[in-house]
């Protein structure tokens, strides 16, 4: 961590950009079963992986940024004596709303535009059937888009090709708004006290009220894997020394890898205190990753340089899907290849999404970066 210019935890972008590159692995799998081709769901050894691989690869980023975020809050708590919520929600702003915007465009607009003016979009069902379903694309579908609420749309069923993917980004913001208020008004000495209660009352809501009204909202919103790396932010910033030393260890490093693989590919529980467990498992890796003293953590500037680009890489894969599997639809169609047509977009998908996101990183998002980081810099 260089603590000289600003806080900064080295092994955090290799954990988004395997994330990331989870969330497409599942979409592209999830895409051929529902359009009836061969995929990682038929198979009785790896459907329970694949079907879940994305949405933990998401809560692997929602306890990252429990973690982060709650680590950075307190560090500026400590040395302030405040948070200054404007500068803290500007920069979450600056950060998230351009690129979160583009996508809400290509997907109202450009996509539709494409599939009225092109018939080769037509050749791919699941797509296709509901870019045509007008509605997804109704006045309550793009208000709740638009107002960065896409996960509660999401559980509405208006699904809007090339956005829905951003329900995470609904629940990332609406985490960003609340817990700022908690961190600054809670004293330090019971803050722990009040992250562990909030993970304990999701949980018990999930269990005990899964068809109630306050069980939808905690389904919709689910805060406990912030909370989970909240209480991690909180305990590395008050004993990073002894967790330092916990963590330099190699086995803790491979039994933690062990342990994520058991997890993510073998039903031990049930589904929900399953990915309870991983999301604690998920924490353990953090901490590993960043400490700088393990020398086998998982560090590669080609990764890093990706999970730089990971906010990108998440949200302009399904655009990307959209744009090739008909391409690789055709191809099949003529060599009737099933392997050649695996092999393509598992190259095609992420290189265009990773050419993609580094235009998009380079020639607009970066601009508002440099507002943000010039502007309204905190510690």
């Amino acid at each position: 961590m260089d603590s000289k210019k600003h806080i900064f935890f080295g092994g955090l972008n290799e954990l988004r950009a395997i994330a990331a590159f989870s969330v497409i692995m599942h979409h592209i799998e999830l895409f051929k079963y529902r359009d009836k081709l061969a995929s990682l769901f038929d198979s009785k050894y790896t459907a329970y992986f694949i079907e879940h691989l994305g949405k933990n690869g998401v809560h692997l980023f929602f306890v990252l940024s429990g973690f982060l975020i709650t680590y950075l809050l307190l560090s500026e708590k400590k040395k302030n004596n405040r948070i200054d919520f404007k500068k803290f929600y500007l920069r979450r702003v600056f950060r998230i709303w351009p690129l979160y915007y583009v996508i809400i465009l290509i997907s109202l607009f450009l996509i539709p535009a494409l599939v009225n003016s092109f018939q080769i979009f037509s050749i791919t069902p699941s797509y296709y059937n509901r870019i045509t379903d007008s509605s997804n694309y109704d006045l309550t579908a793009i208000l709740l888009y638009a107002l960065f609420l896409p996960n509660f749309a999401l559980y509405a069923g208006k699904v809007i090709v090339g956005a829905s993917q951003s329900w995470s980004v609904g629940v990332e913001e609406q985490f960003y708004i609340v817990w700022p208020i908690i961190v600054s008004f809670v004293t330090r000495k019971v803050i722990a006290v009040v992250f562990g209660a909030i993970l304990i009352a999701f949980i018990m809501i999930n269990l005990q009220f899964p068809n109630s009204l306050l069980g939808t909202l905690a389904a919709v919103i689910p805060f406990e894997f912030m909370a989970i790396g909240a209480l991690g932010g909180y305990f590395f910033s008050e004993y990073s020394e002894a967790i330092t030393q916990y963590t330099k260890s190699k086995s803790i490093y491979i039994a933690v890898l062990l342990l994520i693989g058991f997890l993510i590919a073998v039903p031990v529980f049930t589904l929900y205190i399953q990915n309870i467990i991983l999301g604690f498992v998920f924490l353990l890796l953090i901490l590993v990753s960043i400490n700088q003293s393990n020398p086998i953590t998982f560090r590669n500037k080609y990764f890093s340089y990706l999970g730089n680009i990971s906010y990108g890489i998440y949200m302009y894969h399904p655009f990307v899907m959209f744009l090739l599997f008909p391409i690789f639809y055709k191809i099949l169609a003529f060599y009737n290849n099933i392997f050649a047509f695996n092999i393509g977009i598992y190259i095609g998908i992420p290189a265009l999404t990773v050419f993609i996101s580094y235009i998009s990183f380079t020639y607009i998002e970066k601009r508002f970066i440099k507002i943000k980081d010039s502007k309204f810099k905190t510690l």
